[in-house]
């Protein structure tokens, strides 16, 4: 089949042409699911970093209470005497005024438009992560974490309270905030100067205790309950913004940082709901919060907090939120503190800190204890975790609760990342605690996406291929970047040592694609992803004989098909089965630079092969790779036959598509071998499962490697009593194979 051919498929095949559509290209024959490997939850195959417990964050000293905030940002909880609020992160962006940059990175600007100075604000120097109000005996407690609190001195927080004393003369905020809201009679403000409680009525001012714990970034407050008695209900107001010099105020955001004459002096609003932060086009979950502040009135974000329940020692349960949400987890590694300014055409992480968000979607049939199946819809370049959220939501509705699916998208460290290193990382902290924390299916999981998140479904699902049950990939780039020909590309990053520039070709891993079927979409008039990069991708596939499904758009170019959201074809062919378990043939090539065991990212295993490592000249060369061919005729496949089917699909969406597929048609079981062929290429050492690879129950058996270094091959799972010979001389369960073709025979006595 021709570039040509499969580019005039409507000439090929006619409007007549009209196959029963196939649905979702699954494997052909999984394990049981009682066959499928499952460690700590997750799918065997899936790197170190993915099975790390997740990293506490420190309380702060002194804090009385626990430390059960919600994962769900917008939302709250009681728990121990306490009132605890998860805040949205990276939202610290003002009021509409006037754009002066672009502090998210990307090319779509949050809805406020405030910037911070250089220096130790760190382009979030006012982002409030975190509230917690408790009650004792003696005082009552305020605590506000910040998301970045390099230096205490940088932001400032105001609280207000409406304790139904009666209203204040004015609906003003006081120390310079710049907003108003109704019914306000006491206020407390904090920093890292002092805390003091403000009497609006009588605008006298008493200093309170205060803390300031830079390990877990918090202010905490506590008023005397001599000084004010907590009864009732309040309702909770909080603000923040940068401190003035000294501390006892509000700092003016200037023109030149992003705020017209007369607008609040505030970044961040506290106690905005889930839901008053609508999805749409709202990519940084700051629309409500922008709205509010360039009018002034903040009044509809507030926290109730009843005092009797706190008193009582009230526990609820961790809020679910049904639809979507954005969530947050802790990393693994900390960059840094705050956002580094970089760009789309830099791969560097641009979000640093340790607590990092992502978007999730769960469909209204979920219950906890029950185990969905998990979609990950990876973001597009220049874009974030809200991106199916804000632009997308048809399609975001059919992978979720269409499919019954949990579906997540990670921010990945930034908008460019393009799902290297730390932007990996990113992807399996997330997926991990998912699945601590909502349960999913560990042996239900499709990697997807758009655009460079379609790459990334290149990217993960053919470097770890036993952990996916399918890929789909929409409108994506076979490498980080754009292919204009054959081994001729623009890398996505403009460092020509980076990572995206030296190992980001996925078209040499399509051979580990043979247990993971493809679904690919895109459209002909594509200006950013050139359709013939694709094409050569799709035949490579087709050579190899590997299943696949194609579908072109000849009417869809890349940005209006995103913006259009009309998925339905590709969608419908997204399935919901197990991944692949133990295969007979097993080919896999990788990338040893993308191994980084510093962060816990890189395969090391393919099903009954483990332990891979490359010989190290291969690993200190940049964009090579290394291999494996395996193939126990003792677990010998059954036979299978290609079909391929090509045809039109109508197009229930509007937009008419043509596709080609290869399917695989299951035969008959193959009668086993005592033979086991191992090819390696630049492989240092590999562990085989002798047990999993079918030889363990035979008397005996013969393991034929070729190889083209000296390799130490581990026989694991070796049965007692078991005789291990390399060219008919002994050896032991690990075996040194010199370069050249050799023989390896068990017998088990």
């Amino acid at each position: 089949m021709s570039l040509v051919d499969l580019a005039l498929l409507p000439i090929r095949v006619g409007l007549g042409v009209a196959d029963a559509v196939f649905q979702a290209v699954t494997p052909a024959s999984p394990a049981p699911p009682s066959e499928l490997l499952v460690v700590d939850g997750m799918p065997e195959g899936v790197p170190a970093a993915a099975l790390r417990p997740e990293p506490a964050l420190p309380a702060p000293a002194g804090w009385p209470f626990g430390e059960e905030f919600p994962r769900t940002c917008g939302t709250s909880r009681f728990a121990g005497g306490a009132l605890f609020w998860t805040d949205f992160i990276y939202d610290d962006h003002g009021a509409t005024g006037v754009l002066v940059d672009t502090p998210t990175g990307g090319l779509v600007p949050p809805r406020g438009t405030y910037v911070y100075p250089d220096g130790p604000a760190a382009r979030n120097g006012a982002d409030i992560f975190r509230v917690a109000v408790g009650l004792t005996e003696t005082h009552t407690w305020w605590r506000v974490d910040w998301n970045t609190l390099l230096d205490p001195s940088v932001p400032i927080a105001l609280f207000t309270f409406d304790t139904d004393r009666g209203e204040a003369p004015t609906d003003q905020w006081p120390a310079g905030a710049g907003v108003r809201s109704a019914g306000i009679d006491l206020a407390l403000l904090v920093s890292a100067a002092g805390a003091r409680l403000i009497d609006l009525t009588t605008d006298e001012s008493t200093p309170v205790e205060h803390t300031v714990d830079l390990e877990s970034r918090s202010f905490l407050a506590r008023i005397p309950r001599s000084l004010v008695e907590p009864t009732g209900t309040w309702t909770v107001r909080l603000t923040a913004g940068l401190a003035n010099d000294e501390g006892d105020g509000f700092a003016e955001v200037p023109f030149i940082r992003g705020a017209l004459p007369g607008q609040p002096n505030v970044y961040n609003i506290a106690f905005r709901r889930h839901e008053q932060e609508e999805a749409h086009l709202n990519f940084w979950s700051d629309k409500a919060q922008a709205d509010a502040l360039t009018d002034g009135d903040v009044s509809q974000f507030s926290l109730a907090v009843l005092w009797d329940q706190l008193a009582d020692r009230l526990t609820t349960d961790e809020p679910v939120v049904r639809g979507t949400s954005t969530r947050w987890y802790v990393s693994s590694v900390e960059l840094g503190q705050g956002i580094a300014e970089t760009d789309v055409l830099s791969t560097e992480p641009q979000f640093l800190g340790r607590v990092q968000p992502y978007s999730v979607c769960l469909p209204a049939t979920y219950a906890p204890g029950r185990k969905l199946p998990l979609t990950l819809l990876l973001h597009s370049l220049a874009l974030g975790q809200n991106q199916f959220a804000a632009i997308d939501p048809r399609l975001l509705h059919q992978v979720c609760d269409d499919r019954d699916s949990v579906v997540v998208t990670p921010l990945a460290r930034g908008p460019s990342c393009w799902y290297f290193d730390e932007g990996e990382l990113d992807v399996w902290e997330v997926w991990a605690r998912v699945a601590e924390q909502l349960g999913t299916d560990p042996n239900r999981t499709v990697v997807s996406g758009y655009s460079m998140g379609g790459y990334a479904a290149y990217k993960l699902g053919l470097t770890y291929p036993e952990v996916f049950a399918q890929a789909v990939v929409l409108a994506g780039p076979p490498t980080c970047g754009v292919r204009l020909l054959p081994d001729v590309d623009i890398p996505g990053d403009l460092d020509p040592d980076s990572h995206c520039a030296r190992e980001g070709d996925t078209w040499r891993l399509l051979v580990n694609g043979r247990w993971l079927p493809f679904v690919i979409a895109h459209g002909v008039l594509d200006e950013l992803v050139p359709l013939t990069s694709v094409l050569q991708q799709v035949l490579e596939l087709d050579r190899l004989g590997y299943r696949y499904r194609f579908t072109v758009y000849p009417f869809e170019d890349h940005i209006g098909w995103v913006l259009e959201d009309k998925f339905d074809n590709p969608i419908s062919h997204m399935g919901t089965g197990l991944r692949q378990g133990d295969p007979g043939h097993i080919t896999f090539a990788w990338y040893p630079q993308l191994v980084r065991p510093d962060l816990g990212i890189g395969p090391h295993r393919v099903w009954w092969l483990s332990d891979l490592t490359a010989d190290p000249a291969a690993a200190a060369t940049r964009g090579a790779t290394a291999s494996v061919d395996a193939r126990s005729y003792a677990r010998p496949d059954p036979t299978r036959t290609t079909r391929r089917r090509r045809g039109f699909e109508p197009g229930l969406d509007l937009s008419p598509g043509l596709y080609t597929e290869l399917v695989w048609r299951i035969g008959s079981a193959v009668d086993p071998l005592p033979f086991l062929a191992l090819h390696l290429t630049r492989v240092a050492g590999i562990t085989v499962d002798v047990a999993r690879a079918g030889l363990a129950s035979l008397p005996a058996s013969t393991i034929n490697v070729v190889t083209d270094t000296l390799a130490q091959i581990k026989l694991e799972a070796l049965p007692p009593n078991t005789t291990v010979q390399l060219d008919g001389q002994p050896a032991g369960p690990i075996v040194a194979v010199p370069v050249g073709r050799h023989t390896i025979t068990l017998t088990t006595t």
